[in-house]
């Protein structure tokens, strides 16, 4: 054979087997090739889509596979210059290679495809994460509860509570939550005015929670729930991790307090204590961010609750579990050795200055003034 011809028949055979190999372990599945070639979704005599892998998108995709093949040889026949008959001998062996492995994958296709529902089926196998986020109408508002959404797209299963301490609901947040596509609830839960008017430090986030626990407890029957600020950081890995949670997990929050860390302390793979910038007597000195509990460990304890005392609000809201103590804490994060939630905290911004209607009053200047307080 010529060395033209023997080179010609590997580059073929090469592209074919490439083309095959791609189609494989990127898991394209057949509707979606017809679908990204310009094809409209199999539907039946009513106009109702098909399930995936009908009849139909299968041919489909034999028709591409096979136009490749046949341009395939074509490019290699101009250029080392094989006979008609060569080119079609090597284009009819192709086509019966593929049809072969194309007959199997589909075979095959059919028992392990994830169509979507059978994906939302799968997802809603894994128990749910309730993640409960007080916020408040500011300047960071919108930024921090778009980045916190971005994280929790990546998340299975996990429905999403988002509280505002307001009188109404913030409909920029609102719009917010249902272009993300998740599970939400968007509630309100505005700070009792006794305590709005009280001097000092003041319980922020205790009614957007208790508002939070009381929907759990109303619509929520198994998973676990987990307190998560709008102005903090976390770890993919996080929310894997508290999925495991029995009745309540903890594990360590990076950039906290003076100490830059609250975490449980372990000793020869033991706990053994808390370490955090601020103890003040409490019997779990620990951040908001550094456990999870579980939605039927809450039921069991219709009366827990967070209370309504700055500073000691995750401490009061742990011993309100009782009976629960420290010994039991199920330890995450690697036995407490990885860091997967941080206090990063936004930095404050000032209220921005008033649009001069007269000078932009037609501009876009004003929607874009709409978005930011």
């Amino acid at each position: 054979m010529k060395r033209s011809l023997k080179m010609g028949m590997i580059a073929v055979v090469g592209i074919c087997l490439i083309f095959y190999q791609y189609h494989l372990s990127t898991g394209i599945r057949f509707d979606q090739v017809s679908i990204f070639n310009g094809g409209a979704a199999a539907a039946d005599d009513n106009g109702n889509l098909l399930p995936i892998g009908d009849e139909d998108a299968y041919v489909r995709v034999h028709k591409i596979t096979e136009e490749m093949i046949r341009k395939a040889v074509f490019r290699v026949q101009k250029a080392n210059g094989l006979s008609p008959d060569v080119s079609a001998m090597l284009t009819q062996e192709l086509l019966s290679y593929a049809n072969k492995n194309f007959d199997s994958a589909e075979n095959n296709s059919r028992v392990s495809r994830l169509t979507p529902t059978t994906m939302a089926t799968r997802e809603e196998t894994v128990d749910p994460l309730y993640i409960i986020t007080p916020t408040y109408r500011r300047p960071e508002q919108i930024p921090e509860l778009t980045r916190m959404s971005h994280t929790l797209m990546l998340v299975k299963n996990v429905h999403w509570l988002v509280i505002e301490d307001a009188i109404v609901a913030t409909k920029q947040v609102t719009r917010l939550l249902e272009r993300t596509g998740l599970k939400f609830e968007h509630l309100i839960a505005p700070m009792p005015e006794k305590y709005k008017l009280k001097k000092g430090a003041k319980p922020r986030g205790v009614s957007n929670r208790n508002r939070g626990l009381q929907w759990i407890r109303a619509n929520a029957t198994n998973g676990v729930f987990y307190f998560a600020d709008d102005d903090n950081t976390y770890d993919i890995a996080l929310f894997e991790e508290i999925r495991k949670t029995r009745k309540v997990s903890m594990f360590p929050v990076g950039l906290c307090t003076k100490f830059g860390l609250s975490s449980p302390i372990i000793k020869n793979g033991t706990f053994a204590g808390f370490y955090d910038g601020w103890i003040a007597g409490r019997k779990f000195p620990v951040d908001m961010a550094g456990f999870a509990v579980s939605v039927n460990f809450l039921r069991q304890r219709p009366n827990a609750s967070m209370p309504y005392r700055a500073g000691f609000e995750e401490d009061g809201f742990l011993k309100s579990l009782a009976p629960f103590e420290p010994r039991e804490i199920e330890l995450l994060a690697d036995n407490c050795t990885r860091i997967l939630a941080w206090h990063t905290q936004t930095k404050k911004n000032e209220p921005s200055a008033p649009l001069d209607m007269k000078l932009y009053g037609s501009t876009n200047l004003v929607k874009l003034k709409q978005q930011i307080v």
